[in-house]
């Protein structure tokens, strides 16, 4: 990041990211969505606040989204997830069958939610604006930002907030 004379960083948009400890028996891919160990029931929650998993369509509310990773995090491995920013790569899922996400419905299939595939994301297609704010904290976090036909696991850049 480079600071201009006034303090305004004007180059590139500001992003954060935290490190995490990939507690999955597998890696977590560049593009995948983390949470925080302690989502899900019958977990114990992370004892040093930063042991990750995978997210999954199982645990929809997100309720401890950690953020998107950066970089490949091996298995029992450290890296780096993404909380805020223009991300460069986030991993969507097809859902078992081809879908066009961008497009479908304005807002509701710009946000996104955990896809089929543990780690991936797809846009809520069918659901409406005012019915997905008080279901899920993630449909604020995680959007983005052009139209993507998706017939296989594919990546876009998009925006996540998670402050």
């Amino acid at each position: 990041m480079k600071i201009l004379g006034s303090g305004v960083q004007r180059e590139e948009a500001e992003k954060v990211f935290t490190v995490v400890r990939n507690v999955n028996a597998d890696s977590i891919t560049t593009g995948m969505g983390a949470r925080y160990v302690g989502g899900a029931p019958a977990e114990n929650v992370s004892a040093d606040g930063i042991q990750c998993v995978k997210t999954t369509s199982a645990d929809p509310n997100m309720v401890q989204f950690a953020g998107i990773a950066v970089q490949d995090i091996p298995a029992d491995g450290y890296g780096l997830v993404q909380n805020f920013g223009v991300v460069d790569s986030i991993m969507l899922s097809h859902v078992g069958s081809s879908v066009t996400i961008g497009t479908f419905g304005g807002i509701n299939s710009c946000v996104l939610q955990p896809g089929g595939a543990a780690g991936t994301f797809t846009s809520a297609q069918a659901a409406t604006w005012t019915s997905i704010v008080p279901v899920s904290p993630m449909y604020h976090r995680v959007m983005i930002w052009q139209t993507q036909a998706v017939s296989a696991a594919a990546s876009a850049k998009g925006f996540i907030r998670n402050l």
